[in-house]
């Protein structure tokens, strides 16, 4: 195996632990965003170093909504009924989180790791996360973003009395600068069905 094979391999497997946080806290690492620098500079850094990951919008709201709500850390979203066997297999133990996780983000074949009815529950999952970020570009959110993922790029940045994770200036938290925008959307997208507010 190369060198670069094995940087590869790390900087996946250092990924999906990152994404496997998603509810972990504030400012998790795979939520935190440079709002200063240029697509062209973000293009360079993700194809040349091993610490940035690109992640689409689509791929944060899966993460979001493909694996279990924890209730006390807030309200959970409604799920739609074909993606909910996805949420029952590992709220069962019949799939884990990690698996969904990896698949979102391109590391592990659908087809491969999941049963029938889980990819179908997947692909209804994925197309659900497609529409729902088309909506929030139609208000403004970004369809993609450059973050860390193997540090927290905003780490301490919970200890500031002023939200400056959400300023529009440095680094800020995705959620925290678009959550309103993600929340709409969404709602739009799980009434409708479709990318609504495009239209308007």
């Amino acid at each position: 195996m190369t060198l670069r094979a094995v940087r590869r391999l790390a900087t996946t497997a250092v990924a999906i632990g990152t994404a496997v946080a998603v509810t972990a806290g504030p400012a998790s690492a795979h939520e935190c965003f440079n709002t200063q620098r240029s697509a062209q500079a973000d293009s360079v850094i993700a194809q040349h170093s091993h610490g940035w990951f690109d992640i689409q919008t689509w791929q944060l709201l899966g993460l979001f909504l493909g694996t279990p709500c924890d209730p006390s850390g807030g309200p959970c979203p409604p799920i739609p009924a074909d993606v909910q066997p996805l949420i029952d297999a590992q709220i069962s133990g019949a799939l884990s989180p990690e698996t969904v996780i990896g698949a979102l983000l391109g590391f592990a074949d659908p087809g491969q790791v999941f049963t029938s009815d889980q990819l179908d529950a997947f692909n209804a999952l994925v197309a659900l996360a497609q529409t729902a970020a088309t909506d929030a570009a139609c208000l403004g959110v970004p369809t993609h973003y450059l973050t860390l993922n193997n540090a927290t790029a905003a780490g301490g940045a919970v200890h500031s009395p002023n939200n400056i994770t959400a300023n529009g200036k440095g680094i800020d938290h995705f959620p925290d600068l678009y959550g309103a925008q993600l929340f709409q959307a969404y709602g739009t997208v799980f009434e409708t069905g479709t990318a609504s507010d495009c239209a308007s």
